[in-house]
């Protein structure tokens, strides 16, 4: 049972001038700028996959060999954008130049969100996947997702996955991700689709849910686009408890840096939200509770437990900054919330920044 919290005194805290000073000080916002080039759908293509490949020399041909030898009657190609590897990688692929399915593109390295958009960009399916060259799919996932998704003609189709923890090349621990369905995240206000994880592979989606949006280059957290900017079109969705992605972990891996809550590179959880709600509005998707949720929900856990290193005052403009959008995206009437994220409103009322650290981590 989770035990209430009892804070009550409005505290005085920094502006909003000083909160930008400070964190426009120590880390910036990007120059960052998509480039969206939306090619015309084939409809002899039923699944374009993009594959971005930053080095992983050791495993990337068993990747493209499973995603190339799929069980299935669909017709698919693979976009493999090579994003400056350096460890021989690059040299690989071209073993596959002369693959009628496959599509290579190499390009300067500019992260992994630069290397997707140009998959994206390169992409004439009526469905688009993605795998990261480092994990490996089942030999059936094309026809598994696919079915689905010509089904009942889905925005969206989501499979379970593998967690597959690796160290020194061995294995040393499986966990399944395999859920109820529709209950991944705990979300209370109907918005079912918000139950499912925000991960831009293990799914298929309909091509043209892309075509105002792109992944940011230069930032970490990349993946909290799927959430605001392709869920919130989703019209119709589902998920399949069948576990059909390997999603390796390893102690190498970019995402383990990025849990490094002390480096100033973390602020990027605030600045890419910024980026991802002036695209929301452009696309002139629904200012509702759906979206209210999801600002909340990033302005704590996510974006907590992202800077929790930094020094305080950092910390504090961050709380003021995260604040601002509290106030701009909460609707006039009562949401219906987890008790955590409740915590989390009666902080920013407060001005509660002790509250706001609490009620983040526990989640």
């Amino acid at each position: 049972m989770v035990k209430k919290i009892k804070r009550k005194k409005t505290k005085k805290i920094m502006n909003v001038s000083k909160a930008k000073e400070i964190v426009n000080g120590v880390y910036p916002r990007l120059d960052s700028k998509p480039v969206y080039d939306n090619k015309a759908i084939d409809s002899s293509v039923d699944l374009s996959i993009v594959v971005p490949v930053y080095n992983y020399v050791e495993i990337i041909k068993a990747n493209i060999n499973a995603i190339l030898n799929q069980k299935t009657k669909y017709n698919y190609e693979v976009i493999i954008v090579d994003d400056g590897s350096t460890d021989g990688a690059g040299e690989v692929i071209k073993q596959y130049e002369n693959n009628s399915k496959v599509k290579l593109i190499y390009q300067k390295n500019a992260g992994i969100g630069a290397a997707r958009n140009t998959g994206i960009n390169n992409a004439v399916g009526k469905y688009i996947m993605f795998v990261d060259c480092d994990d490996i799919v089942h030999s059936d996932i094309v026809e598994i997702l696919l079915n689905k998704a010509y089904s009942d003609d889905y925005d969206m189709v989501m499979c379970a996955h593998n967690l597959s923890k690796e160290r020194n090349g061995q294995i040393f621990d499986i966990i399944p991700n395999v859920y109820p369905k529709y209950n991944l995240m705990g979300y209370k206000n109907g918005d079912k689709i918000m139950n499912l994880a925000g991960l831009p592979w293990c799914k298929v989606y309909k091509r043209e849910l892309w075509n105002n949006v792109r992944f940011f280059p230069g930032y970490w957290y990349e993946d909290t686009i799927i959430q605001f900017l392709i869920f919130t079109q989703c019209k119709n969705y589902t998920y399949i408890p069948k576990i059909e992605y390997e999603y390796k972990w390893y102690e190498k891996n970019f995402s383990h840096v990025q849990g490094n809550s002390a480096n100033i590179k973390t602020i990027d959880s605030y600045w890419i939200l910024v980026e991802i709600l002036e695209q929301y509005k452009k696309s002139n998707l629904p200012i509702n509770e759906q979206l209210y949720t999801l600002v909340l929900r990033h302005i704590s856990s996510y974006y907590f437990c992202s800077v929790n290193g930094l020094k305080d005052n950092i910390i504090e403009a961050l709380f003021v900054l995260a604040k601002e959008l509290y106030i701009e995206y909460k609707p006039n009437h009562k949401v219906k919330l987890p008790y955590m994220l409740r915590q989390v409103e009666k902080a920013f009322d407060n001005n509660d920044i002790e509250l706001w650290k609490l009620s983040s981590c526990y989640q």
